[in-house]
């Protein structure tokens, strides 16, 4: 690609000039300053590793309008988290007000549950994901403790997880 160089350039270039404008319009958008600094850096990379740039005719209008679907797209995303976080928030606030008897049986059948998949792991895999659940123990500290490798401790934990997770959804 001889035409590649140039074209780096003139996206150099076009950063340089727009990115103050830019950064304004996005910060404006986004509510603060290092979440549309982000999205700037990301559009700007992104318009770098475009293969193909030819059927590109305004530059700068493309770099603005891939910065702004990549704002909406960040403000959707933060939308949707805030709406699971709230959903997630009313759903425990509703258990935590009235524990009532089928609340209390559901929460012992499911601890049970936990209690039997826990019981029938082989024993390094339980002992290493109660010294990471229980005792709060880091992958380093339970490797050095057990004499294993960071990933044998990332193997266990990934078996005990699997069998918890599938005795909660039983």
């Amino acid at each position: 690609m001889p035409d590649s160089a140039p074209r780096k350039a003139e996206i150099i270039q076009l950063y340089d000039d727009a990115s103050p404008e830019l950064r304004r319009v996005l910060e404006r958008k986004l509510g603060n300053a290092a979440d549309a600094e982000e999205i700037l850096q990301d559009a700007f990379e992104k318009l770098l590793r475009l293969s193909d740039r030819q059927h590109i005719r305004d530059l700068r209008r493309y770099f603005f309008t891939m910065a702004n679907n990549m704002a909406l797209n960040a403000l959707q995303h933060r939308d949707v988290e805030h709406r699971y976080r709230a959903s997630q928030s009313a759903r425990h606030d509703e258990h935590q007000d009235a524990p009532g008897p089928d609340r209390n049986l559901e929460a012992n059948e499911s601890l049970l549950r936990v209690q039997v998949a826990l019981a029938t792991l082989p024993e390094r895999t339980r002992h290493v994901f109660l010294l990471y659940r229980s005792d709060g123990l880091s992958y380093r500290e339970i490797a050095a403790q057990l004499g294993i490798s960071r990933k044998g401790v990332e193997y266990h934990l990934r078996r005990a997880v699997a069998a918890v997770v599938d005795a909660m959804q039983e």
